[in-house]
């Protein structure tokens, strides 16, 4: 199935910005819709590069494959990203893709990629701001990362993971968490202990409520000054 452009938002906000509608309808899409279930690989870590992807609904995440045999969770993907970049560049995939939810795909080949481009140069000249927007974005996360306490780091990961599932579900702050607490301390790179015991510090002070994996945010403007302290 062809992705239509105005359902998938990176294809309308990253590739064609402000164009005129005819000349979007004229450009077409080359990326396909493939649907896929919770926990289903996209691609493996050493796999032959073939496909660049953007994430249309649900959740993925990228992981690494460690020495001794776990994997290490590196990034969330979150609907309007693109993933497989290394497809751009590279022979094979650096990182495991897989599902966190039940997921729509957007996918295209390096050299369907690469001549959707050169049709328009607005086009390429969009898909180069959004990008320098994503190194913002990545240079942030690693800011963040780098500098804040571990408190800190668990707000601004709630607030990120609500954030995106009101976008797409507009759920006023109440988001189901595809981890478990052991997978959000791999994430933030903090013991599980400490992501339960901030957890029960943030429900106490009533800056959320949890039942089972479903989180609401009961007091944003709290948990972002947490997150910024």
């Amino acid at each position: 199935m062809t992705c239509e452009i105005g359902s998938c938002p990176l294809l309308q906000n990253a590739f064609f910005g402000k164009l005129p509608v005819e000349q979007v309808s004229r450009l077409g899409c080359i990326f396909r819709v493939g649907r896929y279930h919770r926990n289903q690989i996209i691609y493996a870590e050493g796999g032959s590069t073939q496909q660049i992807l953007a994430l249309r609904t649900g959740l993925v995440k990228l992981v690494k494959l460690l020495e001794n045999g776990k994997e290490r969770i590196v990034r969330i993907v979150f609907p309007g990203e693109l993933f497989g970049l290394e497809s751009l560049t590279e022979p094979s995939y650096a990182l495991t893709s897989v599902t966190l939810d039940e997921s729509e795909i957007c996918a295209t080949t390096p050299d369907d990629f690469f001549d959707f481009l050169r049709r328009d140069p607005e086009v390429a000249l969009n898909l180069v701001r959004f990008l320098v927007s994503e190194i913002g974005k990545v240079r942030s996360q690693v800011t963040d990362m780098s500098f804040k306490d571990a408190r800190m780091k668990l707000a601004t990961f709630l607030l990120t993971m609500s954030a995106s599932e009101e976008a797409v579900a507009a759920k006023a702050g109440s988001v189901t968490l595809p981890f478990s607490r052991q997978e959000i301390s791999e994430i933030l790179e903090l013991s599980a202990e400490t992501i339960s015991r901030f957890l029960s510090a943030f429900r106490r002070q009533k800056l959320i409520e949890i039942r089972g994996r479903r989180l609401t945010i009961r007091d944003r403007e709290a948990l972002a000054k947490v997150a910024q302290r």
